[in-house]
């Protein structure tokens, strides 16, 4: 990969004073004391770019080269600010990329019932997963400091995975109405260093951009950051913007509820860590569900389409 950069820099670039490197990027110093930030192109950001402009989305990095395996863009010096600021500004700008691309999609039966299918699955196989881990370690005479917490707080586990199910079986009661889903473009890598601060937000990293449900964005952003920030202020502050529908809503929980399934290591310390993460995890979680969708008026459900 740092070899389709770094001929790209040079045919753009010949006289290059100085190279940054790093995982999926390479920032270069030109002659004229300016940087620029070379990345591949893996998501044909050309299209991407052409799109976002005509649908008046300008919270772009200035685009200044582009072929089929890599493309260059201005780099931008980012202004330090409160971590609460850059999320809360992050969380906007993405309910507003959601607005500017979202359109109504045909959906079938069949591609809802493969949803329900695969998450149900998922459910499945992950209750087995604990029940078994459970039945074992409450087998043994002596427990772990890390399977002594899992045994304590394996009923929040099973409770939050009965809750799944219960949760989707009524998503999909209520999708066999549906003929339409909505669709929006997803940043799909969503990250408070991703944004860029200067005279306006520029928003970086759009390399796993996809199209799909407006839920994706918000999961990966809490799921990565649910320890650091108050997401009840921000799940507020993007429905204000871009209010998701009862459905969406739904799945979204479903989706944030289910746990991941949690293995033991030889570093006993590490796994009493996962172990305590995980509970702190579904607590926040619960702790957001019953501040918002508990007591979200039924009024407003599904005004979106209308």
């Amino acid at each position: 990969m740092n070899n389709d950069l770094k001929r790209t820099i040079k045919k753009i670039c010949p006289f290059v004073k100085r190279y940054e490197f790093y995982k999926n990027t390479i920032i270069y110093k030109d002659e004229h004391e300016k940087k620029h930030v070379i990345k591949s192109n893996e998501n044909n950001i050309l299209d991407i770019y052409n799109y976002l402009n005509s649908r008046g989305f300008g919270y772009l990095p200035r685009l200044e080269y582009c072929d089929d395996r890599t493309y260059v863009y201005e780099y931008v010096n980012d202004t330090i600010t409160p971590k609460e600021q850059r999320i809360s500004d992050l969380i906007k700008i993405d309910a507003l990329l959601h607005n500017k691309t979202v359109y109504y999609k045909d959906v079938s039966l069949d591609e809802i019932k493969e949803i329900y299918e695969n998450i149900g699955n998922n459910i499945d196989t992950t209750f087995s997963y604990y029940d078994d881990l459970i039945t074992m370690i409450e087998s043994k005479i002596y427990m772990s400091p890390a399977e002594y917490m899992l045994a304590r707080n394996c009923s929040s586990i099973f409770s939050c995975l009965n809750f799944c199910k219960k949760e989707l079986d009524n998503w999909y009661e209520m999708m066999q109405n549906k003929s339409k889903k909505r669709v929006v473009l997803l940043h799909n890598n969503l990250s408070p260093d991703h944004l860029i601060r200067k005279d306006d937000n520029v928003l970086i990293g759009w390399n796993k951009a996809y199209r799909g449900s407006p839920i994706h964005d918000f999961i990966k952003l809490y799921k990565e950051n649910y320890d650091k920030y108050d997401f009840n202020e921000l799940y507020h502050e993007y429905l204000k913007r871009f209010p998701l529908t009862s459905d969406e809503r739904k799945l979204m929980f479903i989706i944030l509820f289910l746990p991941p399934k949690i293995e033991f290591i030889k570093d006993e310390l590490k796994s009493t860590i996962k172990i305590a993460k995980l509970c702190n995890y579904l607590v926040t979680t619960d702790k957001l569900f019953m501040e918002n969708e508990a007591k979200y008026p039924k009024e407003k459900d599904d005004k979106v389409y209308e």
